[in-house]
């Protein structure tokens, strides 16, 4: 089989180089249970509340959303913030002790990612999610030196300390700019001198990885294996999602725009990007956006 060319690599994060469902929403609901009690609510309630804030932020990942909740609010009305996290400690540390053992790369991704670093074609990340948390995972999971940038909405720039600005790894886009945008990956390709047609992009997603990528004129990879997961876990995710009436009414068009939309590439494992492609570089140096 003989492999494209590939100058460029985009892809996107969540559910595609790590198992972000398995991580957050056993996490998630660990700290629920954990806080509920300390605040005196019931875990229905306390997923009410919180489902709000999300929906407040645009954010399902909202970092120390608990204390917004109108339960915390109201039930601690006057405590400082050192104090509301003091009390609520337990239920942070239980997120975290749950979310550490179920974050993981999917099988291949460390090797691939490196092998296809050290050929000098360029590994951007392309991403929807929250700034900060994309961050904390990449560096977690020891592979934020793989990539050479990484791009997303603006919307929380200020969580973010200022040498990740310095270093240029962080590109900040519109805080208006969701998926599928295919002008963003466009742009991405211009700043890197490599047409569409030399450029990959990866995501787990058919109507906002893989439609967004067909119709920018880039090579498309759909992760497949980033849609398998637990199918209990889906219901969960969507009982406190910020997802409101609107966002599920552009959804469903979305998902009518890109019906018989098909990947060039359907991956079972990331791995399977080394028989699928060959990773040239544009320059004989290690390239460098322009």
């Amino acid at each position: 089989m003989e492999r494209k060319p590939i100058s460029l690599v985009i892809t996107d994060l969540d559910n595609t180089i790590y198992d972000w469902m398995t991580a957050f929403v056993p996490a998630f609901y660990a700290m629920v249970r954990v806080a509920a009690p300390l605040i005196g609510v019931s875990e229905d309630e306390l997923l009410d509340d919180l489902r709000s804030v999300h929906q407040k932020h645009g954010d399902s990942e909202h970092p120390f959303a608990l204390l917004e909740t109108r339960a915390v609010q109201e039930r601690m009305f006057g405590s400082t913030r050192t104090d509301l996290l003091k009390h609520l400690d337990p239920a942070f540390h239980e997120f975290n002790r749950v979310r550490k053992k179920n974050l993981h790369l999917y099988d291949g991704v460390l090797k691939t990612l490196s092998v296809i670093s050290q050929t000098g074609v360029p590994i951007i990340a392309y991403t929807d999610a929250r700034v900060v948390n994309c961050l904390f995972r990449l560096k977690k999971l020891g592979i934020r030196q793989l990539f050479s940038q990484l791009f997303a909405p603006s919307h929380f720039a200020n969580e973010l300390r200022v040498d990740e600005f310095e270093e240029g790894f962080v590109q900040l886009l519109p805080p208006t700019d969701r998926k599928p945008n295919p002008q963003t990956l466009i742009d991405i390709c211009a700043r890197y001198s490599v047409r569409p047609s030399e450029a990959l992009y990866i995501g787990d997603s058919i109507v906002r990885d893989v439609y967004m990528a067909k119709t920018a004129g880039l090579q498309s990879a759909w992760a497949k294996f980033g849609a398998t997961y637990e199918a209990s876990l889906w219901p969960l995710l969507v009982r406190v999602t910020h997802w409101t009436n609107a966002d599920v009414e552009r959804e469903e068009k979305l998902r009518e725009q890109s019906r018989g939309t098909q990947a060039d590439t359907v991956l079972n494992c990331f791995s399977e990007l080394l028989e699928f492609y060959e990773f040239v570089p544009r320059f004989s140096a290690l390239a460098r956006p322009v």
